[in-house]
């Protein structure tokens, strides 16, 4: 399915939300949503509607936010991950390659930099490390509920890996490795009470909080049935992060070219983790439980 185009915004409407997010940056986050609803209230804004949506988040009316991305997100100029989740449509995100025939659905912390950067390779585009992520425009949406998801000829591949994997890779890589929240912040030391700099401890003991109150946060943690649903028959190879290299290798020989393999990405700070869960980790996997039921024997 193509991506919706952008429809013009009103220079009014345009207007109208930046001034919300510079007040829910600003920590007034009631103000912003009162801002947005009161628009909203003299008709459909589909960008006003997604920034709604995002307070509601905020706010933990999680299902009230579901309805409004529901009704309204395919008519949206490039859904962002965690709106797609949210809605809980049978849509996903795919990288195609219509020469070699693959679709490579991403999921955060699975790999994803390397599968962007080896599907541009395969396109014959250079590869570009971390900045791969930087072109929505890559992606297709794939409707999931449609006859082999319109994809029969293709090799539909998915990496996955365990939430509490996930979840330490991100905070080390992220959180801990690059600051994501003190710059998504500019600069702040705390953001809605949350500070921007904590312990691995301190951000399990608020991880709702820190989803809820950092998009970011929300894209790198949403479960994986929440990108790619609850039928893992839909792909044609599924395998952990510690088998990347192995899809490399089909892929390489699918399309007989030479593409280079993951290197070792583990962060010598990242050694605290023991194998044991810590009883923080093992309180979450509740909220993962579609994940594990759906790909736990890829775990």
């Amino acid at each position: 399915m193509s991506i919706m185009k952008p429809t013009k915004t009103s220079p009014e409407v345009a207007t109208v939300a930046e001034k919300a997010n510079a007040l829910f940056a600003n920590e007034q986050a009631e103000a912003a949503l009162e801002l947005v609803e009161q628009w909203l209230a003299s008709g459909e804004h589909v960008r006003l509607l997604r920034l709604k949506a995002r307070l509601l988040v905020f706010f933990e009316r999680e299902a009230e936010a579901k309805e409004v991305l529901e009704r309204i997100l395919l008519k949206a100029w490039y859904p962002g991950f965690w709106e797609l989740a949210q809605a809980g449509l049978p849509h996903s995100y795919a990288l195609l390659n219509d020469r070699h025939k693959v679709a490579y659905f991403p999921v955060r912390k699975c790999s994803s930099t390397t599968m962007h950067n080896i599907m541009a390779l395969l396109a014959g585009r250079e590869a570009k490390g971390e900045d791969i992520h930087d072109n929505v425009a890559q992606y297709e949406l794939i409707d999931r509920s449609s006859e082999d998801a319109g994809l029969a000829d293709y090799l539909s591949v998915l990496v996955v890996r365990s939430p509490v994997d996930r979840i330490r890779s991100y905070f080390d890589g992220n959180i801990a490795g690059r600051s994501h929240l003190v710059v998504d912040t500019n600069g702040k030391d705390s953001f809605y009470g949350l500070n921007t700099r904590p312990s691995y401890e301190e951000f399990l003991e608020n991880f709702h909080a820190y989803r809820r109150t950092f998009m970011t946060v929300r894209n790198h943690t949403d479960p994986l049935t929440g990108y790619v649903g609850t039928d893992a028959g839909l792909f044609d190879w599924i395998g952990n992060t510690s088998q990347t290299n192995d899809l490399i290798d089909v892929l390489a020989k699918r399309s007989g070219l030479m593409l280079p393999k993951l290197r070792d990405m583990r962060r010598a700070h990242s050694a605290y983790h023991s194998k044991a869960l810590k009883p923080a980790e093992q309180s979450l996997l509740s909220f993962y439980e579609a994940d594990v039921n759906t790909f736990g024997n890829w775990f």
